[in-house]
């Protein structure tokens, strides 16, 4: 991977971060622009290449990924691109192609990503653009990335001032904090579930100047909790298998990355939220365009004064899925997490899941270091008397730690 072509994104990303708004929808209209002659080359966009975005048909993430044969440019059929990824998840490489799986959902799905050095040098420099201020750059950096599985989309950022090292969620937690007290990181990338087992563990990494929390959804007092005990604030990186889709700022506010993504936002009935329509504008191995995320969000009308025109949202709590829709009712995943954070705490695991006749809350069992049966109890009041729940809230004692892939706070179950 050329360092000048990461060093050309930092400096396109840095620039973007001063666009007005409208210069901003300008810069996607070039984009598109640019971006026709690969869709001519990917058979599920092929018939539409030139056309304006809106005539394009919103895609569902399923359909996608029942096809990636349909969704690359490069003439690779499904089972190729599976091959190669799954060869990618044992360490294969295959030239200057990058394929892998993501996380997953919280229901197990994962998704394929392709990507060309190309693109992963622009991936690392809008990520270095939008996560770091421009002092970290000139320092000696050491990165730890605690994800299911590495990949050359993020070890590639392993070069000049950066020393990369990846740690697998499956390993243990002692054995993670062992190993990552030993690397000294000064910047630390893990998903919250993880970072709660840290911080109860009482790690401690004197180095960690950085922390960045993203993969699933992190309540306002959890990250509290993590800065408590971490002693660095984690700030939020929402990124799917579809793309990067937003960072938050030095001054705590999640942006949309308007500057490289057409994100369109498609209201989800009976709630103040949208779900996500998300075309990637710089993807051009594997294309993404008008593909419909899972993703509840929710628009923060304030403004923010860090200088940068992307939209603000607050931080996705859950899934479209998950909303509880009772028969003239809809309970948002923010707003259980709202009514129960306050009196659960941000150390306390839990998971508040509901269905047509009953909600159940799974909390830790009781001990000194858990939860007590009173405050169990005000939890249970407080979710039914929030929206005055039309089924019973019970409460078990059941959920001794988090298992991967994903956690999901919020779940909705129909049948």
């Amino acid at each position: 991977m050329r360092t000048d072509r990461v060093l050309a994104a930092w400096i396109r990303t840095r620039r973007a971060l001063s666009l007005s708004p409208g210069q901003l929808a300008a810069r996607r209209a070039s984009m598109w622009r640019k971006l026709q002659p690969v869709i001519a080359l990917t058979p599920a966009l092929a018939r539409y290449a030139g056309r304006d975005l809106a005539e394009f048909p919103v895609t569902d993430i399923a359909d996608l990924r029942a096809d990636y044969g349909a969704w690359n440019s490069l003439d690779m059929s499904d089972g190729e691109l599976r091959e190669l990824a799954a060869a990618a998840e044992q360490g294969t490489a295959v030239g200057e192609l990058s394929a892998g799986w993501s996380t997953g959902t919280g229901g197990g799905a994962r998704g394929l990503f392709l990507s060309s050095s190309a693109e992963r040098a622009d991936y690392i420099g809008q990520s270095l653009a939008r996560l770091l201020p421009a002092r970290a750059l000139l320092k000696r950096q050491r990165l730890a990335l605690h994800l299911r599985a590495s990949n050359a989309l993020y070890s590639d950022v392993g070069r000049g001032r950066f020393t990369f090292a990846h740690f697998p969620l499956e390993a243990s937690i002692e054995q993670s904090v062992a190993e990552l007290a030993q690397f000294e990181p000064t910047i630390l990338i893990a998903p919250p579930h993880r970072l709660a087992a840290f911080a109860e563990a009482g790690a401690h990494f004197p180095s960690l100047q950085h922390l960045f929390c993203g993969s699933e959804p992190a309540g306002e007092a959890e990250r509290h909790f993590f800065t408590e005990r971490l002693g660095v604030r984690p700030r939020q990186i929402y990124q799917a298998t579809e793309g990067f889709l937003a960072a938050e700022c030095a001054n705590g506010r999640l942006h949309l990355n308007d500057h490289a993504m057409a994100i369109e936002l498609e209201p989800v009935p009976g709630t103040p939220g949208y779900r996500p329509i998300i075309t990637d504008l710089r993807r051009t191995s594997q294309p993404i365009v008008r593909v419909r995320g899972d993703d509840y969000l929710e628009l923060d009308a304030c403004s923010c004064p860090c200088g940068f025109a992307g939209r603000v949202i607050h931080a996705p709590q859950g899934r479209v899925n998950d909303i509880w829709r009772f028969a003239d009712q809809s309970v948002t995943p923010p707003q259980v997490v709202a009514a129960l954070e306050p009196v659960l705490g941000g150390d306390k695991i839990w998971q508040a899941e509901a269905g047509p006749e009953r909600v159940v809350l799974h909390l830790s069992p009781p001990c000194p270091a858990s939860i007590s049966t009173p405050s169990a109890t005000t939890a249970a009041r407080a979710l039914s008397q929030a929206w005055d729940l039309p089924v019973p809230v019970e409460v078990f004692h059941d959920l001794s730690a988090w298992s991967g892939p994903k956690r999901r706070k919020v779940v909705w179950r129909d049948g």
